[in-house]
């Protein structure tokens, strides 16, 4: 499979061999800004070098600016070429699935665990269940069978990718056996520079099995959208319930719609929780109703139905799971405070003349959270307002369209969870760990698995 690049197309006209170099390791914290207020950094462009947490910015230095730039330059660096071959895949799709590490026993393959141009895994949220919940199972947020249908009737995609960081974290510890997962610390946390991602995707295209298109849903979706060509499981209902597990699959040209990028950094094991979305995703819900539209080259919107009012916006209907679903964002750049508002649209603007022709110019930062750093995790309830900075009502509308109403650490926390495994409800002890839902799901359905065992 070779898949398509779409990244730099047209961008900053440079050498070949200039444009497609990967710098080395550094962040980039301490070079000055490009103009004044917060802004990208000088060093990031031609190429953008990984934002290694061990230098990011400590007491003194630190302010909310500061982690919208670690997520901007982390997400720019994850759409770098990984080498200076012509054909090199993009620095996120080196990254390994969580299925390739998490498994009984450990993985069968070195980093990142599968074969050259092998794909992720790649499915829709379900309703847990044996077959759905493990390692992969973090996908749409919010309980049950809420799947989120776009505005030409197919269903969202999602993939979970993880770096070698974590990997080797895992590995060094066997977190992939159960007795290690529940015999760590409670207060163990992930390693400086841990980075997973999760990514939303749309379906440009279905395509025959000379990878042409046979049915198109998106026009010339590679000049708009970063686009792969993907294997994906087609989804059904089946006794009034959805499902991927049906067997089947199709060829289809993916359009990436949205990307959770979520990172360690020094003095910071709480993750830094950020959120990119494409321009066409939906409008804010204060704008609604809006017109067909969206500012991306006149695109209609991927999510928001045309002239919809609020009051539909956002909701899942259970007696029809595939209907297509209007979405719109509660709150612009995640919430927060005036400054953290401001920061990040002043942020999205000076970035924005560099990626010009470049598909990356129709994305952009929504909001970053965390919290007050110095091992302050978020608890069973999520952090309490007092210990979190940044977008405090962070969301993202291909992932957590249905539950806006909450925030990151809402999820995502060191608390006790509680996860459906086929017809049990797995409790996994707190711990820093949980932070990760590879962790918790994948320690769920090892449990559940350890209790079938038992039984037989």
């Amino acid at each position: 499979m070779r898949i398509r690049h779409t990244l730099y197309r047209g961008l900053r006209l440079l050498p070949l061999p200039l444009l497609l170099s990967v710098a080395a390791p550094g962040f980039a914290a301490e070079k000055s800004p490009v103009s004044s207020g917060c802004q990208a950094l000088s060093d990031w462009f031609p190429t953008t070098p990984f934002p290694d947490g061990n230098a990011f910015p400590q007491s003194g230095t630190l302010n909310n600016c500061a982690f919208h730039q670690w997520a901007y330059q982390m997400f720019l660096w994850l759409g770098e070429p990984s080498s200076s071959d012509a054909d090199a895949p993009l620095n996120f799709e080196t990254l390994a699935a969580p299925d390739k590490v998490l498994r009984p026993g450990g993985p069968d393959k070195p980093y990142p665990g599968r074969a050259a141009g092998e794909q992720p895994r790649i499915m829709v949220r379900l309703a847990k269940s044996k077959q759905t919940v493990d390692a992969n199972d973090i996908f749409q947020a919010g309980p049950g069978a809420q799947v989120l249908v776009d505005q030409a009737g197919n269903v969202v995609y999602y993939t979970g990718l993880l770096n070698q960081d974590f990997w080797n974290f895992v590995t060094a510890n066997k977190l992939y056996d159960l007795s290690a997962l529940t015999s760590i610390s409670p207060t163990q946390d992930f390693p400086v520079n841990t980075l997973e991602l999760k990514l939303s995707w749309r379906v440009a295209a279905i395509l025959d099995d000379q990878d042409q298109p046979q049915k198109v849903f998106i026009p010339n979706a590679s000049t708009l959208f970063h686009t792969e060509k993907q294997t994906v499981p087609v989804v059904e209902v089946i006794n009034g319930k959805v499902t991927d597990n049906t067997g089947k699959t199709m060829r289809a040209e993916l359009a990436l719609i949205g990307m959770h990028v979520v990172g360690v950094v020094k003095n910071h094991p709480e993750f830094i929780w950020a959120t990119f979305e494409h321009k066409a995703n939906a409008p804010d819900c204060s704008a609604v109703p809006t017109g067909s539209t969206s500012p991306v080259a006149g695109l209609p919107w991927s999510l928001y139905t045309p002239n919809s009012p609020v009051t539909v916006q956002n909701q899942f209907d259970v007696n029809n799971p595939l209907a297509v679903i209007s979405s719109c964002r509660l709150a612009p750049y995640g919430g927060g405070n005036q400054q953290n508002t401001d920061n990040i649209q002043s942020l999205n603007a000076s970035v924005a003349p560099h990626l010009s022709g470049s598909v990356w110019a129709n994305y952009e930062l929504v909001g970053a959270q965390w919290t007050g750093g110095n091992d302050a995790i978020p608890g069973p309830n999520g952090a309490p307002l007092s210990i979190q900075i940044g977008s405090l009502d962070l969301a993202n509308t291909t992932m957590e369209t249905f539950t806006q109403d909450t925030n990151c650490f809402g999820c995502h926390n060191g608390g006790v969870h509680t996860v459906t495994v086929g017809n049990s409800g797995q409790i996994v002890p707190a711990k820093h760990l949980n932070l990760s839902h590879f962790i918790v799901n994948y320690q769920a359905w090892l449990q559940a698995m350890q209790a079938k065992q038992n039984k037989q």
